[in-house]
């Protein structure tokens, strides 16, 4: 409660009118009350003259001693209500509050580092270090555990009615606890890397748990499970797909929108995540174009040169950077047919382009690719 500066800043506010009130306006009545004893002064008979000064000199004493009654109290509450103590040392406190700034003014709240592993090659923020002999992609312990469980909740010939069964799909997301159960329907922390893990985590985790299909603006339609045959987890496993998705996430898996459009193409996970922290991808505010200098959260654009010119093809997120390699997370048709969403990329000793170019076509054979970066995710 005392980290939200915008309370510190009305309290602060209020402390400072009750100075103004305690030394301007007693100066202000004793300058009336002077000017009624003048009058007096020069005419002895006015009525209610002396009567006049003194209610004068008691409001003057009476609003002097305003801002020591409200201190006394507040102090008297104690610690029956946090207001006293928000009250307190205010400016020291919006002071604090501050911090938790960033440049563009928002209120962050500062996250801390989930417990982790620091070992060469495991991040700093989410454990990936756990494994499923169900669940094919590589997600953080905690969320691979949920993921795991919650395979088999429904497909679309299902989905209403087990829904209606938990009272509302925020029910069921509760009951399926972690990130997906905390976040839905809320924007997620988006100060640092670990943020944007969670975020993406989110994202795919859905995706995974409903057994997500691939759809794109060509026409191309890929099942969840192989590409051309369902496996037994995915949504559209008994029927019911018939196009794209379209609208916000979080309405998209509650069934807001139809259950007939569980299906996104490689671009859409950008859109999804940065969506779900809430953050514009209007503009790019770098373009790195080397592997050493990607950060997480930076979005790969790959393009091949066919008829002489650009064509975009394929979109990844980097979701992990190491000394030596970077893992990116991608959504596209490959990951509905192998359910695996992180693909690494090593970083090679030799700083040309050609040689960056080679390192990424071991998973990406286009003919170039860049990179865009719509925010700076702090370390941890």
């Amino acid at each position: 409660m005392c980290n939200d500066s915008s309370l510190l800043g009305i309290l602060s506010v209020v402390k400072i009118f009750l100075i103004l009130i305690q030394f301007i306006v007693p100066i202000i009545l004793i300058v009336f009350a002077s000017i009624s004893f003048i009058k007096l002064v020069k005419n002895p008979e006015e009525k209610n003259g002396i009567r006049k000064i003194i209610n004068q000199f008691l409001a003057a004493a009476i609003i002097f001693f305003i801002p020591v009654i409200v201190n006394i109290l507040m102090s008297i509450l104690g610690e029956t209500t946090k207001l006293s103590s928000c009250w307190n040392n205010t400016k020291s406190k919006i002071e604090l509050s501050n911090a938790y700034k960033d440049t563009i003014g928002e209120r962050r709240r500062k996250i801390l580092p989930d417990t982790a592993k620091y070992d060469k090659g495991v991040p700093r923020n989410l454990d990936f270090t756990c494994t499923s002999s169900v669940v094919k992609s590589q997600f953080s312990c905690e969320t691979l555990k949920i993921v795991e469980k919650h395979l088999y909740d429904f497909d679309a010939t299902n989905f209403n009615s087990v829904i209606s069964s938990y009272g509302g799909f925020e029910n069921y997301a509760k009951s399926v606890g972690g990130i997906f159960g905390k976040y839905y329907g809320q924007q997620m922390p988006n100060v640092s890397e670990t943020d944007f893990q969670k975020a993406a985590e989110y994202v795919l985790g859905w995706m995974y748990m409903y057994g997500w299909d691939y759809m794109n603006t060509q026409g191309e339609h890929y099942k969840w499970g192989t590409g051309s045959k369902y496996s037994n987890d995915a949504f559209y496993v008994n029927g019911g797909w018939r196009r794209e998705y379209s609208g916000k996430f979080d309405d998209l898996i509650a069934g807001k929108n139809g259950l007939d459009m569980l299906s996104s193409e490689c671009g859409d996970l950008e859109i999804f995540v940065y969506w779900k922290l809430g953050i514009s991808r209007k503009r790019s505010i770098a373009n790195p174009t080397s592997l050493r200098e990607l950060k997480v959260g930076d979005a790969l654009f790959f393009y091949d040169m066919s008829g002489g010119r650009k064509n975009w093809r394929h979109t990844v997120l980097v979701g992990e950077v190491y000394d030596d390699k970077i893992v990116c997370y991608d959504a596209g048709s490959r990951y509905t047919r192998s359910r695996n969403y992180k693909y690494t990329v090593e970083i090679p000793n030799d700083t040309s382009a050609s040689a960056e170019l080679t390192a990424l076509k071991k998973h990406y054979a286009y003919d170039g690719w860049i990179a865009k970066r719509y925010y700076n995710f702090e370390k941890g």
